[in-house]
This record gives structure tokens, C-alpha cells and sequence, in this order.
């Protein structure tokens, strides 16, 4: 069932979001929503986030069968809504602009029609075990999106790992927020500060060593990921290669840079540079500092995602390099977490 549900996942990304030829031939759409409710009976939403595929299938059938349009349009409502109060993104549009379009299809109901409908979608997730659909699934955490507890594969090898479930931000520590931790505390300048091509108040703060965001997780109430923590923000629970995705796609992040040209960019820059938990800015830009040392390397540093200057191949959410934690690069930031309550 499990290799199925990817399948079948892979399918519906392909087709209904990169909106390109899917490579599985064999997947016979009509039957898709009874694969994933069955996946739902076993397995609750709040351990499978990224539930918005069941959402965006129910949206595309909806509109080729007249008699459960208005059903399968109110399911896929509460399916999104529950996306975007688990991670708190309500830009991305993927889901922004199928929600604008079932609001404008169900308009014609009258308020009775529509509260049975919602009443009906209410029992059908209950059935199945799911009350993350219409509950959130963690308490909000302001500037952070929610990753769940459970197994993720880890790793080039893909290696079934698990971990407690966790908030990460859903942004690199930009300039402007280091520059508040700088005010509060006295705590020194990053190297670069007075570049004007790296210290725009929006961009990751660069030049700091793994020592300066220590401690500046620490004065925020966090801490620095593990290497299993940021991998896991960004791969979600399907392994992917990329955050958004299986595919390299220029036009999704900053890399490949080389002769020095572009820098570092803003962290909301590249909208669709996201993770299945609503983590932004994973792959590219800046590289991120983690909490592990390298198992090899074991006075160096992990660094993950890759930066403004590397190649694609360092993008990979299975990639990672390391660093002497003393170092202040350019092309190095970093972000935090928190445990889930």
C-alpha cells in the first residue's frame, strides 16, 4: 500500500501540479480518491501531511461528474484548510487558487445545501479516523511550520528513520532578524554586515559561524536542526530529491552562480521553494548550519541545502558538505527549531 500511495502521489504532482506528462501509465484516475481514503483508514492525516494530494485530485474529478461535484469540492475545501492551518501558508498557489475557485463554484448553494454538504465531508473524515481534517494538528507557532513525528526516509540509501515531531522556520535567519538578536544583546557584527550585496534586510544573514548561531537560536528559544531534522522539513515523508519536488528547476531556487553574479536573495523570492510542511527556502541561496558533526569529518560541522553558488547536485535534500564550525562564509546561513509541545 505504501509504495502505491507514493505512486499514486507522484502521479498527481506530475500531472496537477508541475502540469507535465506523468510517468506512471498504469494509474487509472477514478480510482485514485478510493486509494487514498483507504490509505486514510490506517493512517491518520496528522502523520501524513501532505493529505493536499487527496485535496487536488477530489478538485480535478469534482468538475467531470456532475453528481458529486459539490461534494468532492467541499472535501477538497477542508482538506486544503486543514493544510494551511497545520503549517500556516496561505500563499502558495497550488491550493490558493483551487480554494478561490471551489468558493466560486459552490456559491449557488443555498447556506442548508451547504451546511449538509460540510456536515456529510465532517462524518466521511471521521469515518476514516481523520479529525485532523477539520482539527489542527499542532499548537501554531508564529514564523515556524509544524513536522509531524514518524518515520521519513533518510539519506541517499532512503533509510527508514524516526524522530519527534518538531517546528522549524519557515524561513532562513534573515539580516533583519539577526540585527534584533545584534540590538538585544551587543553580540558582534556577521562577517560581510557592511557588504551591501549580502546584508538586505530580507536576505539570510550570511557570514556567521556555527558559535554565532548557536547562540543566537539559544537567545530565541531554539536550537540549531539535526541533520535528521532538516532533512526531514525538506524531503517530507516520500523521500523527495528536492523540497518541491523530484525534478531540478532553475527557476525554483538561487544556485549555479558561479561567476559570482546574484548573491544572495531574498527568502520569499522563490515562492514555490517549499517543502511538503510549508518549509521555505531549503534548497539554494545559503547553506544552512545544523547541530551534528560530521561522522567522517568529526571536527567539522553538517551544512545542508546547498547556496547562490554551487551546482544543482548540492541541492538534493540527500546532499550534504560540511564546514570548521569557526568559519564565516558567504554563502552560509542558517535556521531553527523548536519541539513540538
Amino acid at each position: 500500500m505504501k509504495e502505491q500511495v507514493k505512486k499514486v502521489k507522484e502521479f498527481i504532482w506530475q500531472k496537477y501540479v508541475d502540469y507535465v506528462q506523468p510517468e506512471s501509465k498504469d494509474i487509472v484516475e477514478d480510482e485514485v480518491v478510493g486509494i487514498l481514503e483507504t490509505h486514510y483508514a490506517t493512517v491518520d492525516a496528522d502523520d501524513d501531511p501532505e493529505c493536499y494530494y487527496l485535496g487536488i485530485i477530489l478538485f480535478e474529478l469534482a468538475f467531470q461528474n456532475p453528481q458529486v461535484e459539490s461534494l468532492y469540492l467541499a472535501k477538497a475545501k477542508t482538506i486544503f484548510e486543514q493544510y494551511r492551518t497545520r503549517t500556516g501558508e496561505t500563499d502558495w498557489d497550488v491550493i490558493e487558487d483551487r480554494l478561490e475557485e471551489i468558493e466560486d463554484a459552490l456559491g449557488s448553494l443555498g447556506p442548508d445545501e451547504r451546511a449538509e454538504i460540510f456536515s456529510q465531508v465532517e462524518n466521511d473524515w471521521n469515518a476514516l479516523g481523520s479529525e485532523a481534517a477539520v482539527q489542527p494538528s499542532a499548537p501554531t507557532v508564529e514564523g515556524m511550520v509544524f513536522v509531524p513525528a514518524g518515520p521519513f526516509l533518510l539519506g541517499e540509501n532512503n533509510t527508514e528513520t524516526e524522530i519527534e515531531a518538531f517546528h522549524i522556520d519557515t524561513f532562513p535567519v534573515t539580516n533583519s532578524e539577526f540585527k534584533g538578536f545584534m540590538d538585544s544583546t551587543g553580540y558582534r557584527a556577521p562577517r560581510f554586515w557592511s557588504e551591501g550585496r549580502l546584508n538586505t534586510a530580507n536576505a539570510p544573514v550570511v557570514g556567521v559561524s556555527w558559535y554565532d548561531a548557536d547562540k543566537y537560536a539559544t537567545w530565541a528559544g531554539k536550537q540549531l536542526p539535526t541533520n535528521e531534522q532538516w532533512e526531514k522539513a525538506a524531503r517530507g515523508l516520500e523521500g523527495r530529491i528536492y523540497p518541491w519536488g523530484n525534478e531540478v528547476d532553475e527557476t525554483l531556487a538561487n544556485f549555479g552562480h558561479e561567476d559570482g553574479t546574484d548573491m544572495v536573495t531574498p527568502v520569499e523570492q522563490f515562492e514555490e521553494n517549499r517543502s511538503v510542511f510549508g518549509a521555505r527556502d531549503l534548497a539554494g541561496n545559503t547553506w544552512e548550519w545544523t547541530r551534528d558533526w560530521d561522522k567522517i569529518e568529526i571536527d567539522m560541522k553538517i551544512i545542508r541545502g546547498g547556496s547562490w553558488v554551487d551546482p544543482a547536485q548540492f541541492l538534493r535534500c540527500d546532499e550534504h558538505l560540511y564546514a570548521n564550525p569557526k568559519d564565516k562564509f558567504d554563502n552560509i546561513g542558517f535556521r531553527c527549531v523548536r519541539p513540538a509541545d
